[in-house]
């Protein structure tokens, strides 16, 4: 999702190690623990433990939390979660230090492909996760419904147009908003290719990008953003997509060369999951089950809505939605 040439690589990877708040007590073994999530019941068998990624977006947390659950529950694996921007996580499968990521948006992510998979084959595809997704500019539907010029790239040409967006980190231009720093983003490359009236300002993280949004639409105050479907804030707030130059060859060989020129849309990204070649021989039943691993967009956003919405722990979010939808969890076994 967030890929440039200014993309700020994190030099240290963070590992937060969520384990026995997914099961309830902090005393609470995982591997004896008589929590049900819809598998035999039965005591599981030890795995070696493993490591996912969760970066830094909502969604990334939600599927890491979920298979940490089962696999602790069902599989007998140790699960530890590392909190990692999306391209370090590349390295930590490249070198096994990170055994898996469950949502890739591909659409950032071609060079490491063909680097790690296509090449080198220390990563494997495992299939998808389930949601097609997209990135893309938004405003709030109240100030698409007031200036319709602004439902498309020219409208932001206009400096009298852009200039409503103006804010103190902008300056005398229009603010365009982006949240986490380490996200692959495009959106600093279209502005300067189109010739747009516009400063990229970063919030710092998803959290401060929802928290604007909020704001926005509580004040009816213009707001120009890179945002994302499927998230569940849209159940909650409306917003409407800018319409970006059609995506063509040579802006996704632009974006797979990292030479600058991005001037189109981001395409529409069919979200897939990567583990590292190792993973599968070093505890071949949590490899198995990540492969089938699945969420719709309807269920990432729901266990989202909990976490961001109605404030609940991760673990404990992911543990409340194993708990109630045992059938899909089956299916994954």
């Amino acid at each position: 999702m967030k890929r440039s040439t200014r993309v700020l690589r994190l030099l240290m990877v963070g590992a937060l190690v969520m384990g026995a708040a997914a099961c309830g007590d902090d005393d609470e073994d995982p591997k004896s623990s008589e929590t049900t999530t819809g598998g035999t019941g039965e005591a599981p068998e030890e795995g070696e433990p493993i490591t996912l990624a969760a970066n830094p977006w909502t969604g990334s947390m939600v599927n890491a939390q979920v298979a940490k659950v089962v696999l602790e529950a069902e599989l007998g694996t140790e699960v530890t979660i590392s909190e990692v921007d999306e391209n370090v996580t590349w390295e930590g499968l490249d070198d096994g230090s990170i055994d898996a990521v469950l949502e890739v948006w591909p659409s950032g992510h071609a060079e490491d492909y063909a680097t790690y998979i296509d090449d080198k084959g220390s990563v494997v595809d495992i299939g998808k996760l389930g949601p097609s997704a997209k990135i893309g500019w938004y405003i709030p539907k109240a100030v698409a419904d007031e200036y319709p010029a602004l439902t498309t790239w020219e409208g932001f040409a206009d400096d009298e147009l852009a200039s409503m967006f103006k804010t103190a980190e902008s300056g005398d231009l229009g603010q365009f908003l982006m949240g986490d720093p380490s996200y692959v983003s495009y959106d600093e490359q279209i502005i300067a290719n189109l010739e747009l009236p516009l400063k990229f300002v970063v919030a710092g993280s998803e959290a401060g990008l929802l928290t604007a949004i909020q704001d926005a639409d509580a004040n009816g105050t213009p707001l120009l953003l890179q945002f994302w479907q499927p998230h569940w804030l849209h159940s909650k707030v409306e917003l409407v997509e800018v319409e970006l130059p059609e995506v063509t060859d040579e802006c996704l060989a632009s974006a797979e060369a990292g030479d600058g020129l991005y001037a189109c849309d981001y395409p529409v990204d069919e979200l897939y999951k990567a583990a590292s070649a190792g993973l599968e021989a070093k505890n071949t039943a949590a490899f198995d089950f990540l492969s089938k691993f699945q969420l719709t967009t309807d269920q990432q956003n729901e266990i989202a809505a909990m976490i961001d919405g109605d404030e609940m722990d991760p673990a404990e979010a992911a543990q409340t939605w194993v708990d109630a939808n045992a059938d899909v969890v089956a299916a994954w076994l």
